[in-house]
């Protein structure tokens, strides 16, 4: 059978580049609080009816258990911003598995790509388009192992499940929890969000901050004594740079983050206004000291913090490190939680899943692939603190995710729909 899903995959390599270049050639950028996932929804609604499937399309919010929920997000629209979800039913009382993803992407940006970021282009083994690595290749490749799974007529005993979420991005998950409330469930969920291949039982978390400064505005024509807050951001700035090496530091006890280089903390954006004097097409000016400055940062965290604690000790830092600024004394930052806390989470160590698909990937790479916590946050504690179903992050191998000439790496991509494709037969069963 593994010669049977190999041979489909070499046959089928120009087709499985196209259905990725049909997922990235439809815009689905997250515009929050609303999105554009419509289009490319349907189109993967269709396809999945093709293959014969159960199907379910239905707004987050016509859950009705969603609103009231303790893990929902507010301040989000969901029109015409549909989940779909497919069931391919076992044949016997197999094992079932869940692949769950986002189609939504982050916005473009201003920063120029060097190929059509909706054209899929393939150029030197790697495969261009906004949202290709995180995640819609994942995603695709899911959709190519069970359309392998159909046409080669293999029996699984066991269910397959695919569902393409929306609002992912900027801390969304609210179409995810909408999946678990709905009622689907599995023995496995795998999240194919870009891991590079690697196998994570467990995921960082982390959460955003606002620290905005406020000082006096204007120009001193008569004498004003004006206050500029950009210097006292200057300062904070300096500090989160030592911040980042001391949070770098810090090590889990968690086997799976054994290997891990340090948790990330960035700077995301700085901001000083308000702007004004619009000049035709060009960057609008300022023209005076502006009365505040915001800097916006993001900070991951180990399984096993909770929001709390990284808070206060980002606050904590912070605080003893401008004690002794006499700027930041007189321009105090005010600091803000933005959008969610994502939480760190993962399966037991046990879990058997973890030992499947490891001898999965031994045999499509013969040195198997890493077991490891995967170093970002994203949507998975959806289900492994909101559900029964324990889920595990695997996914593609590439590059410039968030960035231009975002990638995946073709030849590992093809590598990707055969080991999803022996996944569903491992684990799922076949009817004997």
């Amino acid at each position: 059978m593994y010669l049977d899903i190999c041979r489909w995959v070499d046959e089928h390599r120009d087709y499985i580049l196209e259905f990725n270049r049909g997922l990235v050639s439809i815009p689905s950028q997250n515009r929050y609080p609303n999105g554009d996932e419509l289009a490319v929804q349907e189109h993967i609604y269709q396809f999945l009816s093709g293959l014969g499937c159960e199907l379910d399309r239905f707004l987050p919010t016509e859950v009705e258990e969603l609103l009231t929920h303790p893990a929902y997000l507010g301040e989000r629209n969901y029109e015409n911003r549909p989940n779909v979800v497919a069931r391919m039913r076992g044949k016997g009382s197999g094992r079932s598995l869940l692949f769950s993803g986002h189609v939504d992407t982050v916005p473009q940006g201003d920063d120029p790509w060097t190929q059509d970021p909706y054209s899929g282009a393939v150029m030197d083994g790697k495969q261009y388009g906004l949202g290709i690595f995180d995640m819609k290749g994942g995603m695709a490749a899911a959709m190519m192992a069970l359309q392998l799974i159909k046409e080669l007529q293999i029996p699984l005993a066991g269910d397959v499940l695919i569902e393409t979420v929306v609002d992912e991005e900027y801390g969304g998950a609210n179409g995810t929890l909408a999946c678990r409330l709905r009622g689907y469930e599995a023995d496995l969920a795998i999240v194919p969000e870009p891991s590079n291949l690697a196998i994570c039982p467990e995921n960082q978390g982390g959460s955003m901050f606002r620290i905005t400064f406020k000082g006096r505005a204007g120009r001193s024509f008569s004498g004003e004594a004006l206050a500029n807050p950009v210097f006292a951001a200057a300062k904070f700035l300096d500090i989160f740079h030592q911040y980042e090496a001391y949070h770098a530091a810090k090590r889990s006890t968690s086997k799976w983050f054994a290997k891990d280089p340090g948790l990330p903390a960035y700077v995301q954006g700085v901001k000083a206004g308000p702007a004004n004097l619009p000049l035709c097409d060009r960057v609008p000016l300022c023209d005076r000291v502006p009365s505040t400055c915001t800097i916006e940062v993001w900070i991951q965290c180990y399984p096993g913090t909770t929001e709390e604690e990284l808070f206060q000790d980002f606050v904590g830092f912070y605080q003893e490190k401008a004690i002794d600024e006499p700027l930041l004394q007189q321009m105090p930052a005010r600091i803000e939680k933005l959008i969610r806390f994502l939480p760190a989470t993962g399966i037991p160590e046990n879990h058997p899943s973890i030992e499947v698909l490891s001898q999965i990937s031994s045999r499509v790479y013969p040195d198997g692939l890493p077991v490891q916590g995967a170093p970002f946050a994203c949507d998975s504690f959806m289900f492994n603190l909101h559900s029964q179903t324990p889920a595990v992050i695997w996914g593609p191998k590439g590059g410039n995710a968030h960035a231009p000439d975002e990638y995946i790496d073709v030849e590992d991509f093809f590598n990707l729909v055969k080991l999803y494709a022996l996944t569903m037969v491992e684990w799922c069963g076949l009817v004997k």
